[in-house]
Parts: structure tokens; C-alpha cells; sequence
């Protein structure tokens, strides 16, 4: 049984309706040991023959047995690794990786070495062995004619295939340096069967053991000059060969391709590189400024969601006492309790007016009201201490009107109430709003101001009447005043900024009283009951005083006149009606854990206790609304994507068209194109690395600036997550649809266009 025969074997070209005989009705039978020299005029199918014999061109009619065994019913992946067990393939155009160096270009056929040492020490014995150790290190570009075949033979024999097939191995070189590569080769392939296509017979005549001579696409004679010595491999040899390659890792193999591919074009590798950090980042800024599309799944809850908060009512809808409250707290070891919580739940938080140093003009922005917080101990200044103190919890962008390393304003005002800064600490999250931190005094003062100016019906009235009541009323009482709280009016007092009141209340000479009558008109959104409802409407709040202290200031900012009032005097006001209609209250624990189970409890006591982190389902028309901008904000998203697939698409073409070549070169040596995949996927995943590692550098650069912190939505871990794998995705897919253009064609038309010798 012959070790490789063609029986009958045809092969056609057909290009643009002309039909060319490549070979035709070729039977030949080849052994290990032989030489053989194949001769023919241009055009007359010798490197037709061996491209059919290497299975990188195929055949239209006979058979071609390896080992017996027929080879016609072979798909793409099956000539892979027939090539990759049988072939070695020495090209007259050398077909070198010209961006790999010497080592590179012989360790790439070495693959099946598993050993990276063991694979170094065979690749230099190898380039030893063809005298070319002192070029080593240069690469292919670099090498002239001799140098660039050596090379090929030291790859070729690097895969110690049983088959050695050359074309023209001689044909670009001088004579001399045409003789040592014959005799190399002899050399190099005494127990292998080495077929080599010549125009010139003389160059390998004396080595030759047979000649074959071409002509018209038919073997016109087949002569054997010296019979060949019997060099046999056994099946079981064969099959072990067979079992060990099996056993290569391919992913290995694709790693190590991979990161040689990259390496060795450093300006296309940049190139990937920067094409990939334009494309990431433009991924992160879109996901960024379309932020809105993941609120769809955010979840709403009743209350402010605050770590261990519970919400305590009765079921009956009576008021929650104080006393209730530092019951609960006692008997269960909550951390502390909230009266009047309804600053809690301003979802927006509340409106507070600062001074801008840099435009020269007053600011407002939206914080929330809270107290009993700590944000750690790296801050600017110190926490509040007194009532008419506040420590701000705000984002980095805020530095720029407070102060980075120090602070630059001192005063926050909320509703005509100005609030000494005690402290600012800042974050980057800048989907966290800003929090105004009060003491506990000072959150009952705040609430206060809160509850009595934020009603759209609030009437201040005052009266004045001698101490024994008989001389009458002042002329202008019920006149109506606009309400001032102040942290620079003594406890318990107030000051009226009103002529009128300082000329009549002077006729007393200090013997009269002032009633002030706070009339208001509100309503309280009930959460429980889920409806509005009316409290205290036209109810009545009167203070009397007896000492009063008249203001100098004049009368020029306000339509009515003006009333300046103590912060603790404005709590006591409020306090009366809603010590009387305020129905929930709110009780701290260190868990929402604890707050749940604590909750179970007080609900078979008669109360309706809610832990903060319920949730619910929003109305049909918020949901439409968060729905809609979602959708909006998603497709924005992925037209911007669509965007940049179009764009790498285009450049990654451009850049698979550059290592085409290299391979068609790479499938002809038989490496299998599974590895050849990976090692291309491992290239552009290699120059994604740094495209996320300038996303990161980015995003702490702008989520660490005061400057351009307010202008991206920042992102967290899981929307990297998203982007990074999504990019990687997109890469993916891009990548095989390219590589699939290169695979589809035939290694012999990657190699030279399809045309036929």
C-alpha cells in the first residue's frame, strides 16, 4: 500500500465563464524516502499538483489516498488537520511572516509543543541547524532571499511532517545559494517524502531518487533515477502522533498566537488600540448621558428608603404620640425615633440658597433634611453642634462654591432661615442627592420652617392691647405679615418690623400685650390611606407676649411687614397642631433585618408599621412616563452602538485585510483555524485591555473633578460590567464576521489569487 496516491485526479479553474484544466487524469503513488523532482513548462500544473496534494486547493475528479485511506469526502475542517499531520509547505515566495522574527516564525509550527520551554529550545536547534542563529531576532521584512527560505525549511521541519512539499524553493535565489538550500533540504529529509517543483532539473539532479515530468496538465513521464531506501512509520506511531496533538490545548495555542500577533505589528496593534479606546469610551459616555434608561428598573418605595427605618401609625388613624414613640424605641432597641418625619419623604429634598463666590450670585439647590447621620471621618470642618449649624453631605461638584481643602462659604439659607456650615464632606456618586445634616434641634427647626411657610395659605396677624385690656386695639390689627424665622432673635421672642405697631405700641409706654394669630389652611398626604386629607383648616394658633423687642430695619424687601421670629419659638407654633393631627412617626433600628421583624410585632399590637424599604407599584401614568423616557433614553443607546459597530466594522476590515496573508500562510503550515480564531480573538480582546484601562482612567479623572462631575451621570460597578462585556460582544461578533470572509476562501486563493501553475 502506497504511502500517498493520486488516482485519476482532475482539477478545473473556473474564473469568469473561461474553464482551465489545472491537472488532469494524474496517477501517481509516492513513498517515505523519495526525492522527488517535478519539471514542466509554465502553466503545465506542477504547483497545481502539490496544492492538491497539500488539500490547500481542491480536486474535481479521483481520488487521493493517504495511507490508504480516501480523502474526496474531506470537509474545510478535515484538510486542516490533514494539513497539520501530514504536510510541510515550502513556498517559492517564501510566504513568511514578515512581522514575526526568525524564532516567531519557527515557533508558530512548534505549537504542538506544549512546553514553552521545551518549544524555545527546539525552535533554536532548528534555526541552528540552517545557519541562522545570528538572525535570530530580525524579523521577516528583514531578511534577504537565503535568509527568508532557511527560515521556511527550519519551519517546515519544525513540524516534522512525514511530507514536505516545494515550490520553487530555489527560484528567487543565486546559484549558490540555491545549491546549499537543495542540499539542506536533502539533508533535512531522508526519512520524509519530499516532492519539489523546479524549473531548472540540474539544481537537484544528483539528489533526486525520482522525476517526474509535467506537461498540459498530464504527467508526461515519471522516472526513477534511485530506488529509495524503505522508510516506514507504523500506524500505531502514526495514531500516537495523532492522540498526542489531540491533546494540545487550543486555547493555549490561541492565547500564545494571539499575543504574537499583537506584538509583532506595533502599528496596527496601536491602531486597534486606539480605535477600541474611541469606541469604549464613546459606549461609556452614551451609557452615561443616557442614564434614564435604566430607571425602568428602579424600584419605588413608600418611604425614603433609609437603612432600618420603620414608619409607625395607628390603625385607627389616631395621632402617634411622642411617648409612643420612646416606647417603641425603649422595648425593642431602636436607635433613636422622628416625631415629625414628613421632611423625610421630599423625594426631591428641599430648596436652600447659597452664595456662589465665583459668579458673585446667590445659588439653589435641591439637599435633603436629616439627622443622626455620620459620613465618616475624613471631612472639611466638623459635624453640626448647635441648632443654627449644618454639615454638608454633597457631591465633588458642589466644591466649587463650598470650598475643596477649606470652606469659602460659611452661610446655607432655607426659607429666609440662614444656617451656619459647620462641616462639608464630599462624594462622586452624583446619582446620591446632597444632604443637609442638622442636629436634632436644629432637623425640629427646619421641619418647623418647612411646615408653616411651605403652605400656600399661611396669614400672620398681630394685636396689641393695654395689660389691663380697657383702652382697645391697635388700628391696624389683622394686618397681615410676612413671617422671618431668625437664629438672631433671643429664644422665645420675636421682632415686628412694622411703623405702625412702634408708634401705637409706644402710646402704652411697655404696659401692653401682643397676641399673634397664626391662622393656616393645609393638607398632609395620608401614605396609609392613600388619599388627601383636610387637617386643621382656618385652625388658630395665638401667642401672647408681654416683652417685646422692636426691630430698627426698615420695611424694603417685603409687601407686608415683617415678623422675626426665634427658631424654637417657630417649633413651638407648629408643634401645636401637629402634636394634634400628625399621624405617623418614624423609629430607627441598625438593620431593615431588625426594622422587619420589629415591624411584625408592632402591627399585632394594633399599629400599622411599614420598614422604609416597602414597595410599591406607581401609578399608570408615572409608569408610562418612566417607561417612555426609558425608551427614548434606549434607543438613543443603541443607535449610538449601531454607530460605533458600523465604525469598527469598517476599520477592523481594513486591518484583517493587512494580516490576511499571514493567515493563509499559517493555514497552508497546517495550524488548525480553530486556533487560528482564537489567537485572532485574543489580539482584539488584548487591544480592548487598554481601551478599558482609559475608561477607568476616565471616569475616576471626571467623576474626581468638580468640573465635570455634574456632567456625566456616574456609573457604577455593574454599568461597567455592562459596557465592558457588551464592547466585547460587539467585538466578538464583528471579528467572526470578518475572519469568516478570510476562512471562506481557499488557502491557495488567499496565497496567490487562485491562479494556476
Amino acid at each position: 500500500m502506497a504511502f500517498l496516491r493520486l488516482k485519476d485526479i482532475g482539477k478545473i479553474y473556473v474564473s469568469e465563464g473561461n474553464v482551465t484544466v489545472g491537472i488532469r487524469g494524474v496517477n501517481l503513488s509516492f513513498e517515505k524516502g523519495e526525492f522527488v523532482a517535478v519539471t514542466g513548462k509554465s502553466g503545465s500544473g506542477k504547483s497545481t499538483l502539490l496544492n492538491v496534494i497539500s488539500g490547500m486547493d481542491s480536486f474535481e475528479e479521483g481520488e487521493l489516498f493517504i495511507e490508504g485511506e480516501p480523502t474526496s469526502h474531506f470537509l474545510q475542517p478535515d484538510w486542516e488537520e490533514y494539513r497539520s499531520k501530514y504536510i510541510s509547505f515550502i513556498f517559492q515566495d517564501y510566504n513568511i511572516i514578515e512581522s514575526f522574527t526568525v524564532l516567531q516564525n519557527v515557533e508558530l509550527a512548534l505549537m504542538h509543543i506544549e512546553d514553552k520551554k521545551a518549544r524555545r529550545k527546539r525552535a533554536l536547534e532548528l534555526i541552528d541547524r540552517v545557519g541562522m542563529t545570528s538572525h535570530i531576532k530580525h524579523k521577516g521584512s528583514k531578511l534577504s532571499g537565503g535568509q527568508k527560505q532557511r527560515t521556511v525549511i527550519a519551519r517546515a521541519l519544525a513540524k516534522d511532517s512525514p511530507i514536505i512539499l516545494a515550490d520553487e524553493p530555489t527560484g528567487n535565489l543565486d546559484s549558490a545559494t540555491s545549491a546549499e538550500i537543495i542540499e539542506l533540504l536533502r539533508e533535512v529529509s531522508k526519512d520524509k517524502l519530499l516532492i519539489v517543483v523546479t524549473h531548472n532539473y540540474d539544481e537537484v539532479e544528483r539528489f533526486a531518487t525520482r522525476h517526474i515530468r509535467f506537461f498540459d496538465g498530464a504527467v508526461e513521464a515519471d522516472t526513477t533515477v534511485v530506488t529509495p531506501c524503505a522508510v516506514s512509520e507504523s500506524k500505531e506511531e502514526i495514531k500516537e502522533k495523532k492522540q498526542s496533538i489531540k491533546k494540545v490545548k487550543e486555547v493555549k495555542n490561541g492565547i500564545t498566537l494571539g499575543r504574537a500577533m499583537f506584538t509583532s505589528k506595533p502599528k496596527l496593534s496601536l491602531f486597534l488600540c486606539l480605535l477600541m479606546i474611541l469606541g469604549t469610551f464613546g459606549v461609556f459616555a452614551m451609557t452615561s448621558f443616557c442614564g434614564e434608561a435604566f430607571d425602568i428598573f428602579d424600584e419605588y418605595y413608600m418611604f425614603n428608603n433609609i437603612e432600618g427605618r420603620l414608619v409607625v401609625t395607628h390603625r385607627s388613624g389616631q395621632v402617634v404620640t411622642e411617648k409612643e414613640l420612646e416606647d417603641i424605641i425603649s422595648e425593642y432597641g431602636g436607635k433613636g425615633y422622628v416625631h415629625y418625619d414628613l421632611l423625610l419623604d421630599q423625594e426631591d429634598g428641599q430648596y436652600f440658597s447659597f452664595f456662589d463666590h465665583e459668579e458673585g450670585y446667590t445659588r439653589s439647590s435641591r439637599f435633603e433634611c436629616t439627622f443622626g447621620e455620620t459620613f465618616g471621618d475624613d471631612i472639611i470642618g466638623k459635624y453640626p453642634e448647635k441648632a443654627n449649624e449644618v454639615f454638608l453631605y454633597l457631591p465633588i461638584s458642589y466644591s466649587t462654591y463650598f470650598g475643596k481643602d477649606s470652606l469659602i462659604t460659611d452661610k446655607i439659607e432655607y426659607r429666609g432661615l440662614k444656617y451656619t456650615i459647620s462641616g462639608v464632606k464630599y462624594y462622586y456618586d452624583n446619582n446620591i442627592k446632597g444632604k443637609c445634616l442638622f442636629t436634632e434641634e436644629g432637623f425640629e427647626t427646619v421641619t418647623a420652617v418647612y411646615y408653616l411657610m411651605s403652605r400656600g395659605n399661611t396669614n400672620v396677624t398681630v394685636t396689641v392691647t393695654p395689660k389691663d385690656g380697657k383702652d382697645g386695639m391697635l388700628s391696624d390689627s389683622f394686618q397681615y405679615y410676612s413671617f422671618v424665622p431668625s437664629f438672631d432673635v433671643e429664644e422665645g421672642k420675636i421682632y415686628i418690623n412694622d411703623q405702625g405697631y412702634r408708634k401705637y405700641s409706644e402710646n402704652y409706654k411697655g404696659e401692653f400685650q401682643t397676641n399673634i394669630r397664626f391662622m393656616s389652611s393645609y393638607y398632609k398626604y395620608d401614605y396609609y390611606l392613600d388619599r388627601y386629607d383636610n387637617y386643621g383648616k382656618n385652625e388658630v394658633f395665638s401667642k401672647e407676649f408681654t416683652e417685646e423687642i422692636i426691630s430698627d430695619k426698615t420695611n424694603s424687601s417685603f409687601e407686608y411687614p415683617e415678623i422675626y421670629v426665634s427658631p424654637s419659638l417657630l417649633f413651638d407654633i407648629a408643634n401645636e397642631v401637629l402634636s394634634n393631627s400628625y399621624r405617623q412617626g418614624s423609629v430607627f433600628f441598625e438593620s431593615d433585618e431588625k426594622a422587619e421583624s420589629v415591624a411584625e410585632k408592632l402591627n399585632d399590637k394594633g399599629y400599622l408599621a411599614v420598614p422604609a424599604n416597602t414597595t410599591y407599584s406607581p401609578d399608570e401614568s408615572t409608569t408610562i412616563d418612566t417607561v417612555v423616557t426609558a425608551i427614548i433614553s434606549g434607543i438613543v443607546w443603541v443607535l449610538s452602538i449601531v454607530f460605533l459597530a458600523f465604525f469598527i466594522n469598517l476599520c477592523l476590515s481594513r486591518t484583517l485585510g493587512a494580516i490576511k496573508n499571514d493567515m493563509a500562510i499559517m493555514r497552508s503550515m497546517g495550524i488548525q483555524v480553530k486556533v487560528i480564531r482564537i489567537g485572532m480573538y485574543v489580539r482584539m480582546l488584548v487591544s480592548l485591555i487598554p481601551a478599558f484601562i482609559f475608561v477607568i482612567g476616565s471616569a475616576i479623572y471626571i467623576f474626581t473633578s468638580p468640573k465635570l462631575n455634574q456632567y456625566f451621570v456616574f456609573l457604577h460597578a455593574e454599568h461597567y460590567l455592562i459596557i465592558f462585556v457588551g464592547v466585547m460582544l460587539l467585538t466578538y461578533r464583528i471579528t467572526k464576521k470578518q475572519i469568516k470572509k478570510l476562512f471562506d476562501e481557499s488557502v491557495k486563493k488567499s496565497l496567490k489569487g487562485g491562479a494556476a501553475e
